[in-house]
């Protein structure tokens, strides 16, 4: 009996290994407070799904960046230049953290949203989503400068990053000028910072910031963070990068998860967020569907035309997709396992997870 009980937890024990990745995706419904308004009442919804989360020491911040930042291979990128460090090993300490000459030395832990702005206070210290490992020598250039564009730098970094009078209208003091590929990057961590700390934004200082807890951020900061948003869209790795901070901290940047969102806060765009129906929606798609599974092989039978198909092992994969309109879709998959097959249809979608044994 007790060999029997033991064989059957260490079924369950795999299939609950299986199914804890994807129970660190996006929760069911995590957003279905915000859904139906717009604007400052939107951000303020927001807020409340996701400012209360776990609060990291600053030393955490390396343990953490092997899983935000550091690749398979355990190199760490630099988002502010086109230094390759390795992980755990680069940090910089009490030593010196390079010159123009050497600016890939060690990396630091660079508050994207300079501290001082929020007076050094937690939890925003230690907030991994505005929080990137950069070159240690480039940090202390950037210093605690707002964000801006350069036309021409006082300082440019070997990967075009630059220092310099703005040329963005509406302000000309020094700003910093990060690299086009993750402008992006940055201004939704900015939409993050604005709207997580909704209650706190009124009392921090810089000229990106308006001091208010509204709109937060100066007329002219508003239009340049929605022009890198658009200028730069969600990547995979920054996908990836919510995740992995999601695991740490128990909340998420909708701004990653839903890009649209910035345009319903601070752009023009009125309709608001979300469908108060889509989880009828989407239980009514899956009522479409039938799985099949016969070894290894699985298959989906649609009732109607579905526009796309991907199916994703545990970890988030894909591994097959189909993007031709039709009503059925068959793979084979590697190995046993647990499964998502998410079908979308007419601008609505759904998932299904699913277990080969």
């Amino acid at each position: 009996m007790e060999r029997r009980l033991a064989r059957i937890a260490a079924v369950f024990f795999a299939f609950w290994m299986l199914l804890a990745p994807l129970s660190a995706q996006e929760p069911e419904n995590y957003y279905q407070a915000a859904y139906g308004k717009n604007g400052y009442e939107l951000k303020s919804a927001l807020s409340e799904i996701i400012r209360t989360h776990r609060e990291l020491d600053y030393s955490q911040l390396w343990e953490a960046f092997g899983d935000t930042d550091a690749d398979d291979s355990g190199m760490v990128t630099d988002m502010y230049n086109d230094c390759q460090f390795v992980y755990a090993e680069d940090q910089c300490g009490s030593g010196s953290s390079g010159n123009a000459e050497n600016q890939c030395v060690c990396y630091n832990r660079e508050h994207s949203m300079p501290k001082s702005w929020f007076h050094d206070k937690k939890p925003m210290y230690t907030d991994l989503f505005h929080l990137y490992p950069v070159s240690g020598y480039i940090n202390t250039r950037r210093s605690n400068y707002p964000y801006g564009e350069v036309e021409d730098p006082t300082f440019t970094s070997t990967a075009g990053s630059r220092l310099g009078p703005c040329s963005f209208p509406g302000y000309s003091g020094t700003v910093f000028e990060p690299v086009d590929e993750y402008k992006g990057d940055f201004a939704r961590s900015y939409f993050y910072m604005a709207t997580c700390y909704e209650k706190e934004a009124a009392g921090w200082e810089s000229p990106m910031l308006a001091g208010d807890s509204r709109q937060v951020f100066s007329d002219w900061a508003v239009e340049l963070l929605l022009a890198w948003h658009e200028l730069d869209p969600v990547s995979e790795k920054e996908k990836e990068r919510n995740q992995a901070v999601y695991d740490w901290q128990g909340n998420r940047n909708p701004f990653i998860d839903y890009p649209e969102l910035a345009g319903k806060i601070w752009g023009d765009d009125r309709e608001p967020f979300g469908d108060a129906h889509s989880e009828n929606e989407e239980s009514a798609m899956a009522a479409k569907c039938r799985l099949r599974t016969q070894g290894l092989y699985f298959h989906l039978d649609y009732e109607g035309l579905f526009d796309s198909v991907s199916v994703m092992d545990s970890q988030g994969r894909v591994l097959a997709s189909t993007s031709v309109r039709q009503d059925s879709f068959g793979y084979r998959l590697p190995c046993a396992g647990l499964y998502v097959v998410e079908v979308v249809s007419g601008g609505a979608s759904c998932r299904l997870k699913f277990v080969v044994r």
